[in-house]
């Protein structure tokens, strides 16, 4: 068995363990919201019930993706091959694809719940400086894309309004 497999066992287990231990909390609903682990977007820093949510959804998929990771690991340590690493590998590559997939399950989930009222503008990244006293920006708009460009403020809202005219007929 060369130390190149040996390696690659050590770091899928690293990842097994990462995976299942956040895949453990997400489904628990244990999992604090965080910048590092469990599934993070926009749809899910909206408000702790979304992030609790996506992760619930996601948690059995990060906890096989840590199944399969940990099989490779044993398949690398178990074959005495120089070719041994491949396991290692291949289980890495399902184990990623398993988990994109089951975030993107989450994220939809996310999107399902109502965004939490602040009493402000609920889509702001930049602070409460930029917003009108009536909260949004786009309150006091006669339409939703008229503050497109000028704040992140009314995001939400938005939904692909900002397109121009002309890439609205390219479609």
């Amino acid at each position: 068995m060369g130390v190149l497999s040996v390696v690659a066992a050590v770091l899928v287990f690293a990842c097994a363990a990462v995976w299942g231990t956040v895949g453990v909390l997400g489904v628990t609903g244990k999992l604090p919201g965080n910048r590092w682990f469990g599934v993070r977007s926009p749809e899910t820093g909206r408000s702790e019930a979304a992030f609790v949510l996506a992760n619930r959804v996601a948690g059995p998929g990060y906890i096989g993706a840590a199944v399969i990771l940990a099989m490779g690991g044993l398949l690398t340590l178990g074959v005495d091959s120089d070719w041994s690493v491949l396991f290692a590998l291949a289980a890495l590559v399902v184990a990623v694809g398993t988990v994109g997939i089951v975030s993107g399950l989450g994220i939809k989930a996310a999107q399902g719940l109502p965004a939490e009222s602040t009493g402000g503008c609920d889509c702001c990244s930049g602070g409460d400086d930029h917003v009108p006293a009536s909260g949004c920006a786009d309150d006091k708009a006669d339409s939703p894309a008229d503050d497109c460009g000028q704040s992140s403020c009314g995001s939400c809202a938005l939904q692909g309004m900002c397109e121009t005219d002309t890439a609205a007929t390219k479609r």
